[in-house]
């Protein structure tokens, strides 16, 4: 009975998933010195310098973001587990089509993944799993990190939050009760149990009327996209959690809640600000911040970051954290908003050293240290550079990298090129590893281009890559083939800065 509530809550959560920018283990080290804790022994920065890591993702589906972890990484060696074994051949095609060689996939349930010979992990990875499957399986998962943790290591899960779906979790109760049993598409469904819903509001129902769920959000629910509505709303298992509740969970095998790996999300960027700070400052516990803090945000997913044993940083880690890690412009420099809306509100960061540390980025991924040096002055003081930092990272316009190696930059190479030979087919992704230990998106029309030969004029290129699109059986829109290839030349320059570019 066990096996059969593990397949059918697995079942519902996607599995073909789009590279996932906060699992590279240069972001989980980021999180992690943000709060203040040292990263995991085997991390580039830590005591395993050149030593190598070990990394793990359990329900890995096809295993996309793992294996270009693995061909950007040289160093880690990856174990990618997940029960459904159509997921794992396609992570094995992937891997053996870029010659990735340091990764390790497994046809496991996650009871089934406690009795495999696996080494101790610095970095364990649970994503889309916590909240979507039964009590059971968490305790599978709990159990596993447990058993395979090694001392110092990190664990990002990622879970549906409260208070956020408590507004719709009327609705989702609905919708399962509505429609049980009943023989109709996701679609017919949904349709159903938003008709009965609307009679109970019509109705005043004062439960539903309490829970607050607005005339725009409830619009909202006919679209919701079919991955979403299989895991959260067909899925009986799925069950949103509350911060604290998780910090609980992984307190139980010694893990310390470091806090949210997306920097929108962390206390250290929204704690000086009020509301923020006359709350969170009374608060004893991270735990409680956290909890308070998705009160203030009507948080409705984390994705967190937990260290057994919580290591602090060290008193001498200066070193770690200004040469440390890179940092990585999102997008090309001349598209950087130096304004934002913010958790915090309107961010507004239009200053000359934010400028210049954006130019000197527009060259490539440069460490804290390198920022400072290359300052607008040799007198501005690092926090101011830091401030900047923090506000590119907090708008999404910036991520933590590791700095290159050619070893990295070789096995990057490899799967960028088994990458794009797969652009005009079904299995097409649109993101390519990069020699700084991550990867970065890359349109599957840009792929393509990048072997077109570049001589011919954008009008000739863009009708090259929609030829290369009809012979494959798949279209592509004229419009967007030809706004990319004029932008092309441009857009190139910064694929190359992050060694995206075909050598």
């Amino acid at each position: 009975m066990a096996v059969k509530a593990n397949t059918e809550a697995l079942a519902l959560v996607p599995g073909a998933r789009a590279f996932a920018r906060e699992l590279a283990p240069s972001y989980i080290d980021h999180a992690c010195m943000i709060g203040g804790y040292a990263p995991p022994p085997g991390s580039p920065l830590g005591e395993g310098v050149d030593a190598g890591f070990s990394y793990c993702e359990l329900d890995c589906g096809s295993a996309i973001t793992e294996t270009l972890l693995a061909a950007s990484n040289p160093l880690g060696n990856f174990t990618a587990i997940d029960a459904r074994g159509s997921l794992i051949e396609k992570g094995r095609a992937l891997a053996k089509d870029g010659r990735v060689r340091n990764i390790a996939f497994h046809e496991a349930t996650l009871e089934a993944a406690l009795d495999l010979n696996l080494p101790a992990f610095d970095y364990i990875v649970v994503d889309g799993i916590y909240s979507w499957v039964p009590l059971r399986e968490r305790a599978f998962v709990l159990a596993f990190v447990r058993k395979f943790l090694r001392p110092g290591g990190a664990v990002l899960v990622s879970y549906n939050a409260r208070p956020g779906w408590n507004r719709l979790d009327p609705f989702r109760r609905i919708f399962r009760e509505a429609t049980r049993g009943m023989r109709a598409e996701p679609r017919q469904r949904l349709a159903a149990a938003r008709d009965i819903y609307a009679r109970l509001l019509q109705a005043r129902a004062q439960s539903l009327l309490a829970a607050g769920l607005s005339a725009a959000a409830f619009a909202e629910l006919a679209e919701i996209p079919e991955d979403a509505l299989a895991a959260d709303y067909l899925n009986d298992f799925a069950e949103p959690l509350y911060v604290s509740e998780v910090a609980a969970d992984f307190a139980a095998v010694e893990c310390v809640l470091v806090g949210a790996a997306d920097m929108a999300q962390s206390l250290s960027v929204l704690q000086p600000h009020e509301p923020y700070k006359s709350v969170l400052e009374r608060l004893p516990t991270i735990p409680g911040r956290e909890l308070a803090k998705d009160m203030l945000l009507d948080t409705r997913f984390r994705r967190d970051v937990y260290v057994r044993g919580g290591q602090r940083l060290s008193a001498d880690s200066h070193d770690m954290v200004v040469n440390g890690l890179a940092f990585a412009l999102e997008q090309p420099a001349d598209l950087v908003r130096y304004r934002a809306r913010a958790a915090v509100g309107e961010m507004n960061f239009d200053n000359p050293h934010a400028r210049k540390l954006v130019d000197a980025l527009s060259r490539g991924p440069r460490t804290l240290g390198e920022l400072v040096s290359q300052s607008v002055d040799k007198s501005v003081e690092f926090q101011t550079v830091v401030g900047n930092v923090h506000a590119l990272i907090a708008t999404g316009q910036l991520r933590p990298v590791y700095r290159g190696t050619r070893e990295a930059a070789d096995g990057a190479r490899a799967m960028q090129k088994a990458i794009r030979d797969r652009a005009t087919a079904d299995e097409a992704i649109g993101f390519l590893p990069s020699p700084f230990g991550t990867a970065f998106a890359v349109p599957v029309v840009d792929q393509v281009l990048m072997d077109v030969p570049s001589e011919h004029g954008a009008d000739a290129m863009a009708r090259d890559v929609l030829a290369r699109f009809a012979q494959s059986g798949r279209t592509s829109s004229e419009e967007e083939a030809l706004r990319r290839a004029r932008n092309f030349r441009h857009t190139l320059r910064y694929y190359a800065t992050l060694g995206l570019a075909p050598v």
